[in-house]
């Protein structure tokens, strides 16, 4: 189908609609004739910025992430500090748009972000984390991050569902002491540190050394 001469709309904005249609009629609705209609334009106009719906949804999924940024540089700042942040913006941005999630899983297939993740695992091994670890870091930070979205996102009242005869668990439930984005952001960088003291303790692998100072836990 031959592209318009002019855009119609711009490249943004049907992002923005692509996106609404995905939260509010899921990710199978999405499609070149309904994100027409939504925008009431003709199809053909679409084809001016995207080749075809996949197009679409990568470029819907990375509007959906756009808050989620490596830093130019660290800094004074931890490394894990930055990095903790980063994924308690992934985990918020799928609770927000958990039909993404699928797509999430193919994100490198697809392309969504990839630049980005080049970024972080620039910045990390400048910042003296063992190459080895580099990448199971990553990829631990963005399974966390879907796992605890789709929790949320399935469960959205913690008490939900715990009946009163059970009495114990009933009252532990609704007395929990730790909200969710304290929940992961402990995991996180347990986490974390576990890859970096699991990878700097084994003595076949080699790398720069990490810094082995514990981040301060979040407030």
């Amino acid at each position: 189908m031959p592209r318009p001469k002019v855009p119609l709309i711009s490249k943004r904005k049907t992002l923005e609609a692509a996106l609404r249609i995905i939260d509010a009629e899921g990710l199978e609705s999405l499609s070149v004739r309904r994100l027409a209609i939504e925008l009431n334009v003709n199809g053909a106009s679409l084809y001016h910025h995207f080749k075809n719906k996949e197009e679409i949804l990568v470029g819907a999924a990375n509007l959906a992430l756009e808050d989620v940024r490596t830093p130019a540089s660290a800094g004074n700042e931890d490394w894990r500090i930055w990095l903790l942040r980063n994924g308690e913006r992934l985990r918020l941005a799928l609770v927000d748009h958990p039909d993404l999630i699928p797509i999430m899983m193919q994100r490198e297939l697809l392309g969504i972000g990839v630049a980005e993740l080049d970024a972080t695992a620039a910045l990390l091994e400048t910042e003296g984390v063992p190459i080895e670890a580099i990448a199971p870091i990553l990829d631990f930070g963005e399974l966390l991050a879907m796992v605890v979205a789709m929790a949320q996102t399935s469960r959205k009242s913690p008490g939900r569902g715990v009946p009163t005869e059970y009495p114990h668990l009933y009252r532990a439930v609704n007395a929990r002491g730790t909200s969710i984005s304290e929940l992961f952001a402990e995991a996180y960088i347990a986490g974390v540190d576990a890859i970096v003291n699991k990878v700097t303790s084994t003595p076949a692998k080699k790398g720069p050394a990490a810094k082995r100072k514990r981040a301060p836990r979040p407030a």
